[in-house]
């Protein structure tokens, strides 16, 4: 392979290319943070050890990942995802993307060299699969059972709508024959799992009734399949690795005109990702939200709206310290029921305070004025507990 790391480097985690070491043990629990590699890789003492890792992800992200391991001396769990799908939309006749500066290349090649960069597992380089491309799906099946070693994840880029009532069965169907683990990875513009009313539920569906499925590149949806059966789940780091576009739509953001971008908070007792900005305007009159993690120590959530990369850090860290408290505290609970009702019960008592925030602020009767509960979440707090 091209591009090889210097065998003198080995990265210290990484004491063999041994492809018969199984994925889930070593990701089993585990909800992991997505880096961008963009950014030169930095410590992360936020992370839990025993519960979290790292998934370097863009298109240098192997690079990042043996400078991570060999510069920064990471030792923990860590996963590569060059992200093919954001560039490559699978086919039923080539579902997998090979490297582009290899004429020759295999799939098994390029697992082989996200091992050598560091990786503690290998995930497929799969394309985008298109809405209801049955065909395409089904490539993946087949050439992911052809792969013979147990380190391997099959990455699923597909779009929202395989979560439809119309196409879930299906997805299911082919997600239990595929027999490596899978990592889902969720395509639309915004938040996924508003695209429909009933894709939180079949995603629930989906996680409950295949086992060894992860779910990458999202938001608070990796608490909920964790809750239901996931074994492994990943949160982004920023807001454009909570979700994932198609290769041939460009990015919808929020606001017009360009400019800075500013942090989006995780809100600790609303539990949701809000934009310092919006921050910024809510509370500009009145004492804002408050953290108590190791990061704020008490200080307001309005602080982020900067643009610099010391406060963009800081969010970061304050979010990853956010939601590692609740993984830790889902891991306390036993798997099935009590962890499920844990969780239900937990986005429940946050819906409720929506009102009480709103009430604190005095934004008045307009429903856009103040905090709004975004819809994943109402609708966690309320599906009932399955056995």
């Amino acid at each position: 392979m091209s591009n090889a790391p210097d065998p003198r480097r080995r990265p210290p985690a990484v004491k063999t290319l041994d492809h018969t070491v199984a994925a889930v043990p070593l990701l089993q629990g585990r909800v992991l943070l997505h880096e961008h590699a963009q950014y030169t890789p930095r410590p992360r003492p936020a992370l839990d050890d025993d519960l979290s890792g790292v998934v370097m992800t863009g298109a240098n992200a192997d690079a990042r990942a043996f400078q991570l391991r060999a510069d920064v001396g990471f030792t923990g769990t860590l996963l590569i995802d060059s992200a093919a799908y954001t560039t490559y939309t699978a086919t039923a006749e080539e579902p997998f993307m090979a490297p582009p500066d290899e004429l020759f290349a295999t799939v098994h090649d390029s697992l082989n060299f996200q091992k050598a960069r560091g990786a503690s597992a290998a995930l497929t380089p799969t394309g985008y699969i298109p809405p209801a491309n049955s065909r395409t799906l089904k490539a993946v099946m087949r050439e992911a059972n052809r792969i013979e070693r147990a380190d391997t994840l099959v990455s699923l880029p597909i779009d929202v709508t395989w979560l439809n009532r119309e196409n879930i069965s299906q997805l299911i169907a082919v997600c239990a024959k595929i027999r490596h683990p899978k990592a889902l990875i969720l395509f639309r513009q915004f938040d996924p799992l508003e695209q429909a009313k009933d894709i939180p539920a079949n995603l629930r569906r989906l996680f409950t009734e295949v086992e060894h499925m992860a779910l990458l590149r999202t938001d608070l949806a990796a608490l909920d399949v964790m809750a239901h059966g996931a074994f492994c789940a990943g949160i982004g780091a920023q807001s454009s690795l909570r979700h994932a576009i198609p290769p041939d739509e460009k990015p919808q953001i929020g606001k017009r005109g360009g400019g800075p971008t500013y942090p989006h908070v995780l809100m600790p007792q609303l539990m949701c990702f809000k934009g310092a900005e919006f921050l910024s305007k809510v509370y500009g009159n009145v004492d804002p939200a408050t953290c108590d993690c190791e990061e704020c120590d008490g200080r307001g959530l309005e602080r982020f709206y900067l643009s610099d990369g010391d406060t963009r850090r800081e969010a970061e860290n304050h979010n990853i310290l956010t939601w590692s408290e609740w993984v830790s505290d889902m891991a306390s609970h036993r798997a099935g029921s009590e962890r499920k009702t844990w969780w239900r019960n937990k986005c429940a008592a946050a819906v409720d305070r929506y009102a009480l925030e709103n009430q604190r602020i005095e934004v008045g009767a307009s429903p856009r004025s103040g905090f709004q509960v975004p819809p994943p979440l109402k609708t966690w707090a309320t599906l009932p507990v399955t056995p």
